[in-house]
């Protein structure tokens, strides 16, 4: 069967989606990353594969990687606020602070009470433990909640 001939459903996307995260959480970063890729070839006008793909790469500590996921997300949907806090991540976690901080409080500007507005000032107040030696340090390996 060729993959143009898959057809799933709107909730058989949901099911796979909650899967490839349910990995990422548990750690099985390899089989989420496969779930992600394998959702971004269904779906390759979307930019939700592109930037879950991210967030593992985010997790493995693959930072320059997290950044491109979401630059070709953002190539696919300029507007995607999820791709734009992520890839604001993914800058603050690479010491590039300015960048990221810029993106972070343009993602905030567009829609102050969004879920991504909620996470862009968590990772503004973050900031600082994040882009210092020593935050990097203390928070090496603590992954995502």
């Amino acid at each position: 069967m060729k993959l143009d001939q898959i057809n799933p459903t709107d909730e058989e996307l949901r099911v796979l989606f909650e899967i490839g995260f349910a990995l990422r959480y548990a750690k099985r970063l390899d089989e989420a990353a496969e779930v992600f890729q394998g959702l971004a070839e269904l779906l390759p006008e979307s930019d939700v594969p592109l930037v879950a793909l991210a967030t593992v790469d985010i997790d493995r500590g693959k930072l320059v990687e997290a950044q491109s996921a979401c630059e070709e997300a953002l190539k696919l949907h300029p507007e995607s606020m999820y791709a734009r806090v992520h890839r604001a991540e993914a800058l603050l976690l690479q010491r590039r602070r300015a960048e990221a901080e810029a993106e972070l409080n343009a993602v905030i500007a567009a829609d102050p009470k969004s879920a991504h507005s909620r996470t862009a000032k968590a990772l503004l107040k973050a900031a600082d433990l994040i882009c210092t030696k020593e935050g990097l340090e203390a928070t090496a390996g603590l992954g995502r909640s």
